[in-house]
């Protein structure tokens, strides 16, 4: 194992020609990265803003310079930013207009490619083991004697991945499909570009955006590739076409795969019954849409629906106007439909309109009618008749039925 070391540094001293311009090409080791304009690093520097994610740092084969004297390089792409955490192997390109780095390397977790100790790391001419101490790899220096060397003054000050950056075990790299551009970055997040990710393996272009690998992926051996999972990944955004199929489910998917998504879509009429063609799903623990300043506009040339196992609000400053072609029909399901209008009308209709009766106010009116016409009397030459018609009886009947016409479920004010 003695070659490690000395292999690396054979390797970083490659020198290219490129239209008359001399490059040269090393393997540097990262002191510090720069994140902003503050960084102690920059402290004497003029135009800081240029230097935000540059890195510090030394040659594979320097074992004298300083943290403070290490030379700077840029990010080779200033527009994509990629950058490497303290103690990971970088390659530093030096050309006629300055001195580069890019990020290179291989890991079986995307989290991390850095070995923490490699700063302080005593190079010599030893034997050299490469552990793995809580899934971060460390470099020990073995002598002959097969005792452990370290250099003890600098281990705990650069045995560090950054001033807050942490090792996140059991984050996996995705699955290649043929012909995939891909983008992963170090914390479960990705951007895949495939053309086959469909079980027939059929031409179908699809876009996945994701935010975070799920939990029981992460529980997968580190030696396994994993693949997005629209249910169970973080926020996920699938543009999708021919045979992908997105095999959604609403909800939270436990591992069984079961959602504890209980409403059905009862109303949504020719609900699909498979999910692929040309179309755009978004799944997310929350999801806000908000028009700043101009319209929210929502097209379907089919059916739309909403479905939740919640309730369904709308708060307006301004009024709501519907415009249907068609019935409209609500099932309340033994539930009530309550209009509060305060002091508004409520109209039914649009030609001849006519106010409503109410009915407890009718029903009593209707009562002192009944009670005015069994106390009659008439005045006749003879005298007054006797108090009340020979059928009082019918019309006591009558009195007794008049609640009938209540409604038992419906009132109006």
């Amino acid at each position: 194992m003695g070659g490690i070391i000395s292999g690396r540094i054979a390797s970083s001293n490659n020198i290219t020609s490129n239209n008359n311009n001399i490059i040269s090409s090393d393997v540097g080791v990262v002191l510090a990265v720069i994140t902003d304009e503050n960084s102690v690093e920059l402290k004497n520097k003029l135009n800081k803003i240029s230097y935000i994610g540059a890195i510090r740092y030394k040659k594979l084969d320097d074992f004298t310079t300083k943290l403070e004297e290490a030379p700077i390089a840029l990010k080779s792409n200033q527009n994509i930013s990629t950058l490497p955490v303290e103690n990971e192997l970088v390659r530093i390109i030096t050309t006629g207009g300055g001195v580069y780095y890019e990020r290179y390397g291989n890991s079986d977790n995307p989290n991390n490619n850095a070995i923490i100790n490699q700063i302080s790391f005593k190079h010599q001419s030893n034997d050299v083991e490469k552990v793995s101490t809580g899934g971060i790899n460390e470099i020990r220096i073995v002598e002959q004697t097969g005792i452990t060397k370290v250099n003890d003054e600098q281990q705990n000050k650069y045995d560090k991945l950054g001033q807050y950056f942490q090792f996140e075990p059991n984050l996996h790299k995705l699955k290649l499909f043929e012909g995939d551009t891909l983008i992963e970055s170090r914390f479960g997040q990705s951007l895949r570009f495939s053309a086959y990710n469909n079980p027939k393996k059929e031409f179908a272009p699809t876009i996945i955006l994701r935010n975070g690998e799920n939990q029981l992926s992460r529980g997968l051996g580190t030696e396994l590739t994993t693949i997005e999972d629209i249910n169970k990944d973080g926020s996920t955004i699938i543009l999708s076409s021919g045979q992908h199929d997105l095999g959604f489910q609403p909800g939270t998917i436990d591992k069984n795969g079961t959602t504890d998504f209980m409403t059905k879509p009862a109303s949504f009429d020719t609900y699909p019954q498979k999910l692929n063609g040309d179309q755009m799903v978004l799944n997310s623990g929350r999801i806000i849409l908000s028009s700043r300043t101009g319209e929210l506009i929502f097209y379907s040339k089919k059916n739309y629906g909403f479905i939740s196992d919640g309730g369904l609000s709308i708060d307006n400053k301004l009024g709501i106007d519907i415009t249907v072609g068609d019935d409209i029909f609500v099932m309340t399901n033994d539930r009530n439909v309550n209009f509060y209008t305060g002091k508004g009308s409520v109209i039914l209709g649009n030609q001849q309109l006519e106010p409503m009766v109410k009915g407890q106010q009718l029903v009593d009116i209707l009562v002192e009618l009944m009670e005015a016409v069994v106390n009659m009397q008439f005045l006749t030459p003879a005298g007054p008749t006797k108090i009340g018609p020979e059928n009082t009886p019918k019309f006591n009947e009558i009195s007794g039925k008049l609640n009938n016409i209540l409604s038992k479920q419906n009132q109006t004010a």
